[in-house]
């Protein structure tokens, strides 16, 4: 975890939680009695990938929030108190350029946003996430230690994903255009979407990242919903991936676990019933658990440090 805290008096306080991935990103906004005051989605927060799109996208979602509101970001009239859990935090680089830039913020904390929905998932309670978004992580706390499992980033982790079923979803379809591998409805679908071009698709495949990826999971997800095989293949071997992340995160597999993600609906199906016994509803959301993690900082005594 990583924090820019100045001095604080509490008076007028704002408390913004960031709940930043790599397609979008949920800011909300509380006031010191924890009514919220707003919540808003805007585009991508993976700091990895760019910082400038990051603070763009949370400044967008700031700004729907704060000017129905009547408010000016920023306004020092207020004290304003950020928590943030960002994806892409584990790349050093990318956090201190991301703290290095401008913002009005007199306690900025940052954490992964793995971090953060697990104290959303559990109020703060010990207990575990995983994620399964674009990307795949698991997080868990306990005894007020944390452990991360995955994460590592696109394409040399996060096995599971909507990014990883993606790229299943093009080596497939890839094999089925040249003969390896007999037609199937997935990969004429996601040929489809190239207007049947191979140079287009090919062309396609070797820039895109993981977010353009993703936006091919949808496919691979209603064809196994349909039946298509090589689409169940895929969800399977998906599903082996979640798995490990699941054993490895908690060998005693006592704690509660909560499945977080766009991805993690179609998926729990397949998991194993050690896993899936475990599982237990989000009580909160991650923006929720990141505006915990600063109030959480702000309430401990001596926090006029910076770390």
């Amino acid at each position: 975890m990583h924090l820019l805290l100045y001095n604080v008096v509490s008076m007028q306080s704002l408390f913004i939680g960031v709940d930043g991935g790599a397609t979008k990103c949920i800011v909300r906004i509380e006031d010191e009695t924890g009514r919220m005051l707003g919540r808003e989605m805007s585009g991508p927060a993976n700091i990895r990938l760019s910082v400038t799109q990051a603070w763009q996208s949370i400044n967008l979602a700031l700004e729907k929030i704060l000017v129905p509101l009547s408010i000016t970001p920023g306004d020092p009239s207020y004290h304003w108190h950020a928590g943030m859990g960002l994806a892409g935090c584990e790349v050093t680089t990318a956090y201190e350029s991301f703290l290095n830039q401008p913002h009005y913020f007199e306690t900025l904390v940052i954490s992964s946003d793995a971090h953060t929905a697990c104290l959303g998932a559990h109020s703060g309670r010990d207990g575990a996430i995983i994620i399964i978004g674009t990307g795949v992580v698991g997080f868990q706390v306990e005894s007020g230690q944390t452990t991360k499992v995955g994460g590592w980033g696109f394409p040399h982790d996060d096995e599971g994903g909507g990014a990883w079923l993606g790229l299943e979803a093009v080596k497939e379809t890839l094999q089925v255009l040249d003969g390896r591998q007999p037609p199937a409805n997935l990969a004429n679908l996601v040929y489809a979407q190239f207007e049947n071009n191979l140079d287009d698709f090919v062309t396609w495949a070797n820039q895109a990242n993981s977010t353009a990826f993703a936006e091919l999971a949808p496919l691979v997800i209603q064809q196994c919903q349909l039946g298509d095989p090589i689409a169940r293949n895929i969800m399977k071997n998906a599903a082996s991936a979640i798995n490990k992340v699941g054993s490895a995160l908690d060998a005693s597999q006592s704690l509660p676990c909560s499945l977080i993600g766009g991805i993690a609906p179609f998926i729990e199906s397949f998991l194993n019933e050690n896993l899936r016994s475990r599982i237990t509803p989000c009580e909160r959301t991650p923006d929720a658990g990141a505006v915990l993690l600063v109030r959480d900082l702000l309430a401990k005594p001596n926090n006029n440090t910076q770390e």
